[in-house]
């Protein structure tokens, strides 16, 4: 006031002193809404960073190794690891409720900073780039949301949600897409079976084939969300699950377990007493046991002439039983006949999973075809080796395949198949789908002899 007097004697006008006024005020404002709205700038980059509409943790807020529900002080109530090439994992950190009609999980705890209006559209299989794949896989909502229903049933216990669609009709991807997939999450959350199992795209043969397994995972009944009428809640839920590769387990981000852990949970479960049911002969004059896998019903990669196969397996000393895979299949029976067995043979294929089954060092032989060297290397010879079997490759000649008869046998598909396929997955398809073995019997009795030293050596040692 003494100011607008002293600026009054000095023959400032009064409407002058009244414009100053409201330019300091302008100004004052000004400030404020650029402060704020830098606020919500750096929110928005936040989530452009992930996906649109997603709220991610900034780098400081991220710890190593760690997943976001971990943090001792929790911000936001849905948060994800969305940094991995194979697969996402979304967390909902708090109180949350599964609507089954519409396939919604709803945050229902408080929440600082996530938008009211999130919604995250997510298929939980560890397979993220794979449109076939999540074709084939049910889709779920996760949103801040509030929901329109209340609890109808109220669980003590975490969700862990995941799906058994995808690519689980073959046998490879039943172990490395969801039983290690689920594996690896337990053991990388420590979540010491105190989960409920919550699954999409349940199929009754899938989970009575694998009953025994998956209740060393949880010690609770198994949640089929299919089939649900009404609402569950539960404290809070991991929607996804986590893969380390091809039946690879990284003992740096699962409290040191491997991939021989996993081999030993097996055993736990279809040999309780540590003890195996073999089919041999314990005489004195007993011979080793080799276990052909056979591929049959016109799916590729056929042994033409299995006859004579079977016959040079006999001749060179094995007692030869050939199994072939069915998809109902006892996983007990099928463990224990391998387990009791000295050897396994299979063409390339998802069957060469059972390498599971087997004991620390028994031979394992993949007759590797034309164009699948690759494969054969990285899906089943590394984890091989990680498990201690003694893994014996039979690479066949151009003459032993069937496409020399089709292409001829100076054709790219023979001469060069990485130059062939040249990265287009259908051209791929003519060494998986369509190609069958005919085997030399001259080199193949050769590879038999020095199979059979190797399974003599085991059963000799571990009977």
């Amino acid at each position: 006031m003494q100011a607008s007097k002293t600026m009054l004697k000095r023959g400032v006008s009064k409407t002058a002193i009244v414009f100053i006024v409201l330019m300091v005020f302008f100004l004052a404002s000004y400030v404020n809404l650029s402060l704020l709205s830098r606020s919500n700038v750096s929110v928005a980059s936040s989530i452009s960073r992930t996906r649109p509409g997603v709220v991610s943790k900034t780098r400081e807020e991220r710890p190593a190794r760690s997943p976001p529900h971990s943090l001792p002080e929790i911000k936001r109530a849905i948060t994800c690891d969305c940094s991995h090439k194979d697969y996402d994992l979304w967390f909902i950190n708090g109180p949350t409720l599964f609507d089954p009609i519409t396939s919604t999980f709803f945050t229902t705890g408080p929440s600082n900073s996530t938008p009211p209006d999130l919604a995250v559209k997510f298929h939980p299989y560890p397979r993220k780039t794979d449109e076939r794949a999540k074709s084939k896989v049910n889709e779920l909502t996760l949103t801040s949301a509030p929901p329109k229903s209340s609890c109808g049933i109220t669980h003590s216990n975490p969700a862990i949600v995941f799906s058994t669609g995808g690519y689980t009709g073959n046998f490879y991807h039943q172990f490395n897409d969801v039983l290690l997939a689920l594996y690896i999450t337990v053991n990388s959350l420590s979540l010491n079976r105190d989960v409920i199992l919550t699954v999409t795209n349940w199929s009754d043969w899938w989970f009575q084939k694998y009953a025994d397994l998956l209740h060393h995972f949880t010690k609770h009944p198994i949640l089929n969300m299919d089939n649900q009428t009404r609402t569950h809640c539960f404290p809070s839920a991991i929607i996804g699950l986590m893969t380390h590769g091809p039946l690879v387990v990284d003992p740096t981000q699962t409290q040191q377990k491997t991939l021989l852990a996993f081999h030993a949970l097996l055993e736990k479960t279809y040999i309780p007493r540590g003890k195996y049911v073999s089919t041999f002969d314990k005489s004195k004059n007993a011979r080793p046991q080799l276990v052909l896998v056979n591929r049959k019903n016109g799916v590729g990669r056929e042994i033409l002439n299995l006859k004579e196969a079977l016959r040079a397996i006999e001749e060179v000393g094995f007692k030869a039983i050939v199994f072939e895979p069915k998809r109902n299949g006892a996983v007990g029976d099928t463990y224990r006949l391998l387990h009791g067995s000295h050897a396994m043979l299979a063409v390339h294929g998802a069957a060469m999973t059972h390498l599971l089954f087997l004991r620390v060092g028994m031979v394992l032989g993949e007759i590797v075809p034309i164009g699948t060297d690759w494969l054969a290397n990285t899906f089943y010879e590394k984890p091989a080796r990680v498990l201690g079997l003694e893994y014996m490759k039979y690479k066949i000649g151009v003459s032993e395949s069937s496409l020399a008869e089709k292409y001829g046998v100076d054709d790219l598909v023979l001469s060069n198949p990485p130059a062939f396929v040249n990265g287009n997955w259908t051209k791929a398809k003519v060494y998986m789908k369509i190609q069958n073995v005919k085997l030399d019997m001259v080199r193949f009795r050769k590879y038999l002899k020095e199979v059979f030293v190797k399974a003599k050596r085991f059963m000799d040692k571990e009977g």
